[in-house]
């Protein structure tokens, strides 16, 4: 749309900018944060696979999220298991530089939070899924 707004009293309240490039900064009052049902299985040793289990189903396959405790970032491997109605296992692996680094359990007690990151989707796959 390239134009932004003046805040004058004129006839013409727009105009346009000669700029290759432009941001701006989105302000928001809600992130869902996705809480665990129990605590972590396994400490992603050697980029092994750790079963976390959530309150909700939220993270499906290819999905990157962060603990909001300890910034560690993991990716979903496997689609969501129900065990029970607020209860949904998933299996993850760290992502890291490295082989070397281990699951802080600190931040992945029982009611401790999580956020979505992003989605490492392969290209021309036919499944997706939907962030609301």
């Amino acid at each position: 749309m390239n134009v932004f707004y003046m805040d004058r009293k004129s006839n013409n309240k727009f105009r346009s900018i000669d700029a290759m490039y432009f941001e701006w900064e989105v302000e928001t009052n809600y992130i869902k944060r996705i809480e665990f049902a129990d605590v972590p299985v396994g400490d992603g040793a050697n980029g092994t696979e750790i079963t976390m289990a959530f309150k909700e189903r939220y993270y499906e396959k290819y999905d990157i999220f962060k603990i909001d405790k300890t910034f560690q970032q993991c990716q979903v491997v496997s689609r969501p298991i129900r065990k029970a109605d607020n209860y949904w296992e998933v299996q993850v692996r760290l992502i890291d530089n490295d082989y070397s680094t281990l699951l802080d359990p600190s931040g992945c007690q029982i009611g401790d939070t999580t956020r979505f990151q992003s989605n490492a989707m392969p290209e021309l796959h036919e499944e997706g899924y939907v962030k609301y």
